[in-house]
């Protein structure tokens, strides 16, 4: 039981430090790239994306990386278990990205009904609108290939692990049968 819980929590900090290291690459390569403080990435993807989006997506991948790292060390009872969940959580990314994209068109269209439209008001009334599909179609841009990305991982590792368990299983048969 010890060493169960031992191995759970050697895992968890191994996918921390993976995750913790993703974002660090990301945000290093964003200051090479722009030349900005990180925290200008992070406010203009809180103010375009929300808390709420970027909260959940970043859970949902991290739990998805957990079970990346979980289908590699676990026992070969527990390969599809974990396959499965890290696919039930890949698909939620993409869940959340499509549901965010059709709440920013929603919010986009509700904006556009309420304002007034005159020559005066157009000006806003068009940022508001823009400002809103921008969200919507970020996050789809964001978590539809996010969401393939670690779904591929995933079935990758899967299958690998398949198929040294293939030849391994018909090595050993091939050694019975010289014996």
């Amino acid at each position: 039981m010890i060493n169960q819980i031992t191995f759970g929590i050697n895992n968890m900090s191994q996918v921390l430090s993976f995750f913790l290291g993703i974002l660090v690459l990301v945000l290093g390569t964003y200051v090479i790239l722009t030349g900005n403080h990180p925290s200008v990435l992070i406010k203009w993807s809180l103010s375009i994306l929300g808390l709420s989006f970027v909260i959940c997506l970043l859970l949902l991948v991290f739990l998805s990386l957990f079970c990346i790292f979980q289908l590699q060390t676990s026992n070969i009872k527990l390969h599809q278990f974990w396959l499965e969940t890290g696919i039930q959580l890949s698909n939620g990314i993409s869940t959340l990205a499509l549901t965010y994209t059709l709440l920013g068109i929603s919010l986009g269209i509700g904006e556009l009904s309420m304002s007034k439209l005159d020559i005066g008001s157009i000006n806003q009334t068009i940022g508001n609108l823009t400002n809103k599909f921008s969200m919507a179609f970020l996050t789809s841009v964001i978590g539809l290939p996010l969401s393939n990305l670690l779904k591929s991982v995933l079935i990758i590792i899967y299958e690998h692990k398949n198929v040294k368990i293939f030849y391994s299983a018909m090595d050993n048969k091939l050694l019975e049968k010289k014996e």
